[in-house]
């Protein structure tokens, strides 16, 4: 009798132990989801609007190709590339350097000290107040704008306005699904972990 107790009893632990280790990843998933869901509504530049300088935060495929679109078409009047790295090859980094002239890359500002996102808000804030830009776009890779934006946001003046041009990629392998998930999940984490941080900051 005493083991048919136990016997009956273990299903009931393995199931609520199941049940709750379902809400917890649906917990963790939803926390993932949500910074995303929630940058779908930051602004964006609008036909015809300009910036002060294009902010492009290097780190990602494209990005810097979409920042240079961005400012060869007039959507601001200075590029700004942040993180470029030490020992940058400004051919390779700018597509059509050979064809700027002196004035045009007078307004191009590489920066290459910075190493990650909080370093770049912190490269941008000193660029914004040598420069006096009042509006800037930020470009880099969708999955990063929530916390890119946020970073830059908490960093940056409040008198700045800041709008935000996200980054396609271009997967198209077998593996690309799976790869785009592990970005925005891991970067939906590291969004609230930045929150976390910059609330004592």
């Amino acid at each position: 009798m005493r083991r048919q107790e136990i016997s009956l009893t273990r299903p009931k632990r393995r199931g609520r132990f199941l049940k709750f280790a379902a809400l917890f990843l649906l917990l963790v998933l939803s926390g993932a989801a949500l910074p995303h869901l929630l940058a779908m509504g930051l602004p964006v530049p609008s036909a015809g609007e300009h910036a002060d300088a294009i902010m492009v935060l290097t780190g990602g495929e494209n990005r810097i190709q979409e920042g240079y679109r961005a400012w060869r078409t007039g959507q601001g009047r200075e590029l700004c590339i942040l993180g470029a790295g030490s020992g940058v090859n400004y051919d390779l980094i700018l597509p059509g350097r050979p064809t700027l002239s002196p004035e045009d890359l007078r307004n191009v500002h590489v920066e290459s000290w910075s190493e990650n996102t909080l370093e770049n808000a912190y490269s941008a804030k000193e660029l914004i107040s040598e420069r006096k830009y009042a509006k800037v776009i930020l470009v880099t890779s969708g999955y990063h704008v929530p916390r890119a934006y946020l970073t830059l946001r908490t960093v940056l003046p409040g008198s700045v306005s800041i709008l935000v041009n996200p980054v396609g990629t271009e997967w198209r392998d077998r593996a690309a699904f799976a790869r785009a998930f592990r970005l925005y999940f891991v970067e939906g984490l590291k969004y609230w972990w930045y929150r976390l941080f910059l609330f004592w900051e």
